[in-house]
Protein backbone atom coordinates (compact mmCIF):
# COMPACT_ATOMS: atom_id res chain seq x y z
CA UNK A 1 0.00 0.00 0.00
CA UNK A 2 1.44 3.63 -1.26
CA UNK A 3 1.92 5.78 1.98
CA UNK A 4 1.54 9.56 2.02
CA UNK A 5 3.89 12.26 1.27
CA UNK A 6 3.78 15.04 2.46
CA UNK A 7 5.16 18.44 0.07
CA UNK A 8 5.15 22.24 0.41
CA UNK A 9 5.18 24.16 -2.91
CA UNK A 10 6.36 27.19 -2.57
CA UNK A 11 4.90 29.20 -5.52
CA UNK A 12 2.81 31.52 -7.01
CA UNK A 13 -0.25 29.25 -5.72
CA UNK A 14 -2.52 26.81 -7.34
CA UNK A 15 -6.29 27.15 -8.35
CA UNK A 16 -7.42 23.41 -6.76
CA UNK A 17 -7.65 21.96 -3.57
CA UNK A 18 -4.62 21.32 -1.69
CA UNK A 19 -4.04 19.89 1.75
CA UNK A 20 -3.06 23.27 3.16
CA UNK A 21 -3.38 26.86 0.92
CA UNK A 22 -1.91 30.27 2.60
CA UNK A 23 0.17 33.25 1.21
CA UNK A 24 2.86 34.96 2.61
CA UNK A 25 2.90 38.65 2.68
CA UNK A 26 5.18 41.53 3.89
CA UNK A 27 3.43 44.65 5.15
CA UNK A 28 6.04 47.23 6.87
CA UNK A 29 8.85 44.60 7.02
CA UNK A 30 6.43 41.98 8.72
CA UNK A 31 6.07 38.45 7.85
CA UNK A 32 2.47 37.98 7.62
CA UNK A 33 0.13 34.18 6.61
CA UNK A 34 -2.83 35.39 4.85
CA UNK A 35 -5.42 34.15 2.43
CA UNK A 36 -3.96 33.48 -1.17
CA UNK A 37 -5.35 36.05 -3.53
CA UNK A 38 -5.83 35.16 -7.29
CA UNK A 39 -3.19 36.53 -9.22
CA UNK A 40 -2.41 36.54 -12.92
CA UNK A 41 0.44 34.17 -13.06
CA UNK A 42 0.00 30.64 -14.35
CA UNK A 43 3.51 29.05 -12.82
CA UNK A 44 2.25 27.74 -9.49
CA UNK A 45 -0.49 26.28 -11.19
CA UNK A 46 1.62 24.35 -13.84
CA UNK A 47 3.89 23.48 -11.28
CA UNK A 48 1.25 21.87 -9.06
CA UNK A 49 -0.50 19.93 -11.42
CA UNK A 50 2.10 18.47 -12.37
CA UNK A 51 3.14 17.70 -8.86
CA UNK A 52 -0.28 17.19 -7.58
CA UNK A 53 -1.20 13.12 -7.36
CA UNK A 54 -2.71 10.38 -5.04
CA UNK A 55 -1.60 10.21 -1.39
CA UNK A 56 0.44 13.55 -2.44
CA UNK A 57 -0.44 15.95 0.73
CA UNK A 58 0.85 19.54 -1.26
CA UNK A 59 1.13 22.56 1.44
CA UNK A 60 0.15 25.19 -1.30
CA UNK A 61 2.05 28.56 -0.35
CA UNK A 62 1.76 31.60 -2.49
CA UNK A 63 5.02 33.48 -2.43
CA UNK A 64 4.12 35.64 -5.68
CA UNK A 65 2.33 39.17 -5.02
CA UNK A 66 -0.30 41.24 -7.74
CA UNK A 67 2.49 42.45 -9.65
CA UNK A 68 4.24 39.27 -10.35
CA UNK A 69 7.37 39.09 -7.76
CA UNK A 70 8.57 38.02 -4.59
CA UNK A 71 11.14 38.43 -1.99
CA UNK A 72 13.91 36.81 0.00
CA UNK A 73 11.53 37.51 2.91
CA UNK A 74 8.95 36.03 1.43
CA UNK A 75 10.97 33.12 0.76
CA UNK A 76 12.06 33.19 4.28
CA UNK A 77 8.25 33.41 5.64
CA UNK A 78 7.19 30.38 3.73
CA UNK A 79 10.13 28.18 5.25
CA UNK A 80 9.88 29.43 8.42
CA UNK A 81 6.21 28.75 8.27
CA UNK A 82 7.02 25.08 7.66
CA UNK A 83 9.36 24.55 10.73
CA UNK A 84 6.28 22.95 12.76
CA UNK A 85 4.85 21.56 10.23
CA UNK A 86 5.01 17.68 9.07
CA UNK A 87 6.73 18.14 5.72
CA UNK A 88 8.81 15.28 3.77
CA UNK A 89 9.63 17.44 0.40
CA UNK A 90 10.08 21.17 -0.11
CA UNK A 91 9.85 22.01 -3.61
CA UNK A 92 10.74 25.41 -4.92
CA UNK A 93 10.76 26.10 -9.02
CA UNK A 94 12.44 29.38 -8.09
CA UNK A 95 16.17 30.89 -7.00
CA UNK A 96 17.82 34.02 -5.25
CA UNK A 97 21.37 35.05 -6.57
CA UNK A 98 22.58 36.38 -3.63
CA UNK A 99 22.93 33.92 -0.57
CA UNK A 100 20.80 35.25 3.15
CA UNK A 101 21.92 33.90 6.22
CA UNK A 102 18.34 33.70 7.37
CA UNK A 103 17.39 31.41 4.68
CA UNK A 104 20.35 29.20 4.46
CA UNK A 105 19.42 28.57 8.32
CA UNK A 106 16.43 27.54 7.78
CA UNK A 107 16.76 25.07 5.11
CA UNK A 108 20.06 23.43 6.80
CA UNK A 109 17.50 23.12 9.93
CA UNK A 110 15.02 21.33 7.53
CA UNK A 111 17.79 18.71 6.08
CA UNK A 112 19.16 18.23 9.42
CA UNK A 113 15.57 17.17 10.53
CA UNK A 114 15.26 14.46 7.25
CA UNK A 115 13.64 16.98 4.92
CA UNK A 116 14.37 16.91 1.16
CA UNK A 117 14.38 20.25 -0.22
CA UNK A 118 14.72 20.28 -4.28
CA UNK A 119 15.31 23.45 -6.09
CA UNK A 120 15.90 24.89 -9.34
CA UNK A 121 19.34 25.88 -11.18
CA UNK A 122 20.67 27.17 -14.09
CA UNK A 123 21.25 25.17 -17.37
CA UNK A 124 25.08 25.67 -17.20
CA UNK A 125 25.54 26.05 -13.82
CA UNK A 126 27.56 28.84 -14.35
CA UNK A 127 26.32 30.94 -11.27
CA UNK A 128 25.64 30.32 -7.85
CA UNK A 129 21.86 30.34 -7.35
CA UNK A 130 20.07 29.85 -3.83
CA UNK A 131 18.89 27.57 -2.16
CA UNK A 132 20.13 25.26 -4.70
CA UNK A 133 23.90 26.05 -4.32
CA UNK A 134 23.53 25.43 -0.24
CA UNK A 135 24.98 22.23 0.40
CA UNK A 136 22.68 18.62 0.44
CA UNK A 137 19.97 20.34 -1.41
CA UNK A 138 18.89 18.56 -4.37
CA UNK A 139 19.45 21.41 -7.41
CA UNK A 140 17.37 20.64 -10.86
CA UNK A 141 17.27 21.83 -13.99
CA UNK A 142 16.32 21.41 -17.70
CA UNK A 143 17.81 18.99 -19.80
CA UNK A 144 16.44 18.52 -23.18
CA UNK A 145 17.61 15.00 -23.51
CA UNK A 146 14.95 13.63 -21.17
CA UNK A 147 12.20 13.22 -23.45
CA UNK A 148 9.99 11.64 -21.07
CA UNK A 149 9.37 12.80 -17.44
CA UNK A 150 11.94 10.40 -15.88
CA UNK A 151 14.76 12.25 -14.61
CA UNK A 152 18.62 12.00 -15.14
CA UNK A 153 21.82 12.59 -13.62
CA UNK A 154 24.27 15.03 -14.39
CA UNK A 155 26.39 15.05 -11.14
CA UNK A 156 25.52 12.76 -8.91
CA UNK A 157 27.76 14.09 -5.77
CA UNK A 158 27.00 17.93 -6.30
CA UNK A 159 23.46 16.53 -6.28
CA UNK A 160 22.78 18.04 -9.36
CA UNK A 161 19.97 16.14 -11.91
CA UNK A 162 18.19 17.06 -15.44
CA UNK A 163 14.77 16.91 -16.29
CA UNK A 164 11.97 17.48 -19.35
CA UNK A 165 11.50 21.55 -19.44
CA UNK A 166 8.49 21.65 -21.44
CA UNK A 167 4.91 21.27 -19.94
CA UNK A 168 1.58 21.79 -21.52
CA UNK A 169 1.44 25.94 -21.26
CA UNK A 170 3.72 27.24 -23.33
CA UNK A 171 5.17 30.33 -21.50
CA UNK A 172 5.88 27.49 -18.71
CA UNK A 173 8.73 25.82 -18.91
CA UNK A 174 12.73 25.43 -18.42
CA UNK A 175 14.52 24.44 -14.97
CA UNK A 176 10.78 25.17 -12.87
CA UNK A 177 9.48 22.91 -14.78
CA UNK A 178 12.18 20.40 -14.28
CA UNK A 179 11.83 20.70 -10.54
CA UNK A 180 8.47 19.78 -10.66
CA UNK A 181 9.26 16.72 -12.79
CA UNK A 182 11.80 15.57 -10.23
CA UNK A 183 9.56 16.42 -7.17
CA UNK A 184 6.57 14.33 -9.03
CA UNK A 185 9.06 11.09 -9.58
CA UNK A 186 11.10 11.10 -5.74
CA UNK A 187 7.49 11.39 -4.32
CA UNK A 188 6.02 8.21 -6.22
CA UNK A 189 9.53 6.51 -4.98
CA UNK A 190 9.22 7.95 -1.58
CA UNK A 191 5.04 6.50 -1.50
CA UNK A 192 6.93 3.36 -2.28
CA UNK A 193 9.08 3.14 0.91
CA UNK A 194 12.30 3.91 -0.54
CA UNK A 195 14.75 6.14 1.36
CA UNK A 196 16.41 9.78 -0.04
CA UNK A 197 19.30 7.86 -0.47
CA UNK A 198 18.50 5.10 -1.94
CA UNK A 199 16.14 7.52 -4.59
CA UNK A 200 18.96 9.36 -5.59
CA UNK A 201 20.99 5.82 -6.41
CA UNK A 202 18.32 4.96 -8.53
CA UNK A 203 18.15 8.27 -10.18
CA UNK A 204 22.34 8.11 -10.42
CA UNK A 205 21.98 5.15 -12.88
CA UNK A 206 20.38 7.07 -15.16
CA UNK A 207 23.30 9.35 -17.55
CA UNK A 208 22.37 10.96 -20.20
CA UNK A 209 23.34 9.64 -23.05
CA UNK A 210 24.44 12.64 -25.94
CA UNK A 211 24.99 12.22 -29.15
CA UNK A 212 27.60 12.91 -31.07
CA UNK A 213 27.84 14.14 -34.74
CA UNK A 214 31.19 13.73 -36.45
CA UNK A 215 31.99 16.13 -38.88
Amino acid sequence: MSKEVFVALIDSGCDFETFEKIAIEIEENEIKIVNQKKINFEHGNVIGNIIKDENTNIYDIQVFNENLSTTPNHIFGALNYLKDKKVDVISMSLGLKTNYKEIESLVNEFIKKGVVIISSYPRRGEEFVYPASYENVIKVTSEGMCKDDKVVVLDKEELFFGANPFSNVKNVAGSSVAVAKFTKEFCSFFKKGFSKVEIIEEFSKRIVKWIVIKR
